[in-house]
């Protein structure tokens, strides 16, 4: 299996993914329904899974297709290591969004959380108590419905963590975003130096082709990779398509929220 095959297997189970929350966001009353509407609003360790699952196939197919082949070029070992250490680090830091407690507001650390923010007067009114769990809500805090408790400098929940993010993990949080950023980026940059390698060591770049008009022409750079490049670009335009004529209402943006009502279909 070659990355251009994983890619579309990874595009395949997107787009999967969005029909089936656009065919059964409203009709929740069917089986399947019901199983979708528990895997995204409830609170279960299906997205952490799935997350690892995919990272284990990433880095299985990484070391199998790229590792060796660099190591044939002669690239350097530390170099080749990164994306491992990356995957540790991040993986440490996954492990404390989990289990940080975002800022749950409690009866006991209630005094301490209302003087940590102070009121506008406008979208936070002192006294003004959560109508779920009946406790008065401090400045920036808001109640989620998938935890069941209101948070601290609430954010968004989030199902790939399985947990809120909030005043406790906001800084694990971010910091887990960016190793995931620089964990891909290294081993895209290894992944495009193995593929600039093999490019020029099979002599694609000194092959020819046929035009239209029957006469041979030389086959540059740009010709050995447009086929590759505008399926990839093809399939990332039809996925975003797909998002924005399904979307709804992104609810973290206009009103504080849930992650997963990113993707709710308006018939």
């Amino acid at each position: 299996m070659d990355f251009l095959t994983l890619f579309a297997v990874y595009v395949l189970v997107v787009l999967t993914c969005i029909a089936l929350v656009c065919k059964y966001s409203g009709q929740q009353q069917t089986p399947f329904g019901l199983l979708l509407n528990f895997i995204s609003r409830v609170r279960t360790r299906t997205f952490i899974c799935i997350q690892l699952l995919l990272e284990l196939l990433a880095y299985g197919e990484f070391t199998y297709e790229v590792f060796g082949f660099c190591r044939e070029m002669d690239t350097t070992l530390a170099s080749l290591s990164v994306p491992y250490i990356l995957l540790v680090v991040k993986t440490y830091l996954f492990y404390l969004c989990i289990t940080t407690d975002p800022g749950t507001v409690t009866q006991a650390e209630l005094p301490g959380q209302l003087r940590i923010y102070p009121y506008d007067g406008r979208m936070f009114l002192p006294g003004v108590p959560c109508p779920t769990c009946q406790l008065v809500k401090p400045a920036r805090s808001k109640h989620c419905r998938v935890c069941d408790r209101c948070v601290q400098r609430f954010d968004h929940h989030c199902i790939w963590v399985n947990n809120c993010v909030g005043a406790g993990n906001a800084r694990y949080f971010l910091l887990y975003l960016i190793s995931v950023c620089a964990m891909a980026a290294s081993a895209a940059l290894l992944t495009a130096n193995m593929l600039l390698h093999a490019v020029l060591r099979s002599g694609l770049l000194r092959s020819s082709y046929m035009d239209e008009q029957g006469q041979r022409q030389a086959a540059g750079p740009l010709f050995v990779i447009q086929v590759r490049v505008c399926v990839c670009v093809c399939v990332c335009v039809c996925v975003c398509v797909c998002v924005c004529v399904c979307v709804r209402a992104l609810y973290d943006v206009v009103i504080i929220g849930d992650t997963i009502s990113v993707l709710c279909c308006e018939y």
